[in-house]
């Protein structure tokens, strides 16, 4: 086998962030300054990934399984996920001591790329890296930063590669850092400045639920809670485009008031009224807003909140033209975004 470094091949963290530094999506200073369920999510490897193309069929990796996360999505299967685009995925068992896992590749051309998701259920670190061949590490894209909630890190697709995030990512030929927080993503300022820092060549931003019951609050507070946000973001991040994805449809919450009196219908109202503000007053036609009311039918939700597979690709079809738009990008690629 021959051994490489397993950092060059590593998809879904920020620059700068080493996974193998402590294994968190988002670093050290930016944890130190959160919530304690803002930093357990980010522990969740979601979306990270290695990233191959070459003829090598064969991979070797050593891990090491630390502490079990706390909000990984809950009908992933505790295996790594080898996924290529138009074949079926397929699934390496992670064991329960670490160690080395081999993980075969399917057959296909030596372009295309291959990628190999880490599972969410513990915090794993790629301690080694080899292949039967030289493995090399498949090109990155434009780099797409997408901030959000449980729905933004992938509750409840099937398996990773699914969520809208990865879907759009996919169609695009984006390279994607997932920055969604299962439980939190309330425009936590933070994360804000970690967007910012990030060079990102666009964004996404998807929150707004978990501001209705998990931490609620009022329609003022979100809208300039949104404010601020943008702000940090566009200061960053000066010619970056920005597509704010409003909450999308919530039976239980879209006539029913919070403790603040404030229906997720109010939130959602809010939060879009505070973007197109924020544009209009900063003459910034490159921050685009993508109403979430009815990205996806209610009946796709699998458990009042959260969309399953088919809701996921309803949610990035509603999404994929804006950023496409915002990057200059007018083509999806062949077989992309596929299940």
């Amino acid at each position: 086998m021959i051994r490489v470094e397993a950092e060059r091949f590593l998809r879904g963290v920020l620059p700068g962030v080493s996974w193998a530094a402590g294994g968190s999506r988002l670093s050290a200073a930016a944890s130190a300054k959160l919530t304690a369920d803002t930093v357990r999510a980010a522990r969740v490897p979601a979306g990270v990934h290695l990233a191959f193309t070459g003829p090598v069929s064969t991979v070797e990796l050593t891990v090491s399984v630390e502490e079990r996360t706390t909000v990984p999505a809950p009908t992933f299967a505790e295996a790594f996920v080898v996924r290529v685009p138009g074949r079926p995925s397929r699934q390496v068992p992670l064991p329960a001591d670490g160690g080395v896992v081999r993980v075969p590749l399917p057959e296909r051309d030596p372009d295309q790329v291959v990628r190999v998701y880490l599972p969410e259920s513990a915090e794993i670190a790629i301690v080694g890296l080899a292949g039967d061949r030289r493995p090399e590490p498949a090109p990155k894209g434009p780099l797409w930063v997408v901030y959000g909630d449980s729905i933004t890190q992938g509750w409840s697709v099937t398996e990773p590669g699914l969520a809208w995030p990865s879907r759009v990512a996919d169609a695009l030929g984006l390279d994607l850092v997932n920055l969604g927080f299962a439980g939190a993503a309330r425009g936590e300022l933070p994360t804000a400045d970690a967007v910012a820092a990030s060079g990102a060549d666009a964004v996404a931003l998807a929150w707004g639920t978990n501001a209705y019951t998990s931490l609620p609050t009022s329609g003022a507070r979100i809208a300039e809670t949104m404010r601020l946000y943008l702000t940090v973001v566009r200061e960053g991040l000066p010619e970056a485009p920005i597509v704010v994805v409003s909450p999308i449809v919530r039976p239980d919450g879209e006539d029913t008031p919070n403790r603040f009196g404030a229906t997720l219908a109010d939130l959602r109202a809010a939060l879009e009224e505070s973007v197109r503000r924020f544009a209009a007053a900063n003459g910034d036609g490159r921050v685009t807003l993508v109403p979430g009311r009815d990205l996806v039918p209610a009946g796709l939700l699998v458990d009042g909140i959260h969309p399953g597979d088919e809701g996921h690709r309803a949610f990035a079809e509603g999404v994929t033209a804006q950023v496409a738009a915002g990057l200059g990008l007018d083509t999806v690629r062949e077989g992309a975004g596929a299940a």
